[in-house]
């Protein structure tokens, strides 16, 4: 049999993927939260925080870090404040920021999407993208193949 249609063209190139680089901290953020943002960003895939996240995801940064610097202020000063003028020793004002921190850090990370719960429902408790089947699978409206 002879040749079967023109042949292709020799000259043919590949078009450049997508990109693949995880965004990185805007521009005004402490060196803290940057460090948050790199740690965050890198354990999830390239594509998961889109542009409109962005604001919450420095938010809840911003917050992880104060978080940390208020813990370990809290501990230099061994969690209490001691009153000069009338020596009566409280706990220390950076338990309450850490607080404040952890819970704004905590609420942002669950609208985000962020938190152990949400990775481990999306994913499965063993890492795969399947998702658990249902305890009430044909109970109603279906037969029970015993």
């Amino acid at each position: 049999m002879g040749a079967r249609g023109p042949k292709p063209p020799s000259n043919i190139k590949a078009l450049p993927g997508p990109n693949q680089q995880w965004p990185s901290p805007p521009v005004g953020m402490t060196r803290a939260a940057q460090t948050v943002w790199k740690t965050t960003v890198k354990a999830y895939s390239f594509d998961f925080f889109k542009p409109q996240h962005f604001a919450l995801l420095r938010m809840y940064c911003e917050a992880a870090a104060l978080n940390k610097i208020a813990l370990h202020e809290a501990m230099k000063a061994n969690y209490t404040d001691t009153n000069t003028r009338s020596g009566v020793t409280k706990e220390s004002h950076w338990v309450g920021i850490a607080d404040k921190m952890a819970g704004r850090a905590q609420s942002l990370a669950t609208k985000l999407g962020i938190t152990k719960n949400n990775t481990t429902v999306a994913r499965g408790e063993d890492g795969n993208d399947i998702k658990p089947k249902s305890k009430r699978t044909g109970l109603l409206g279906g037969r029970n193949k015993s």
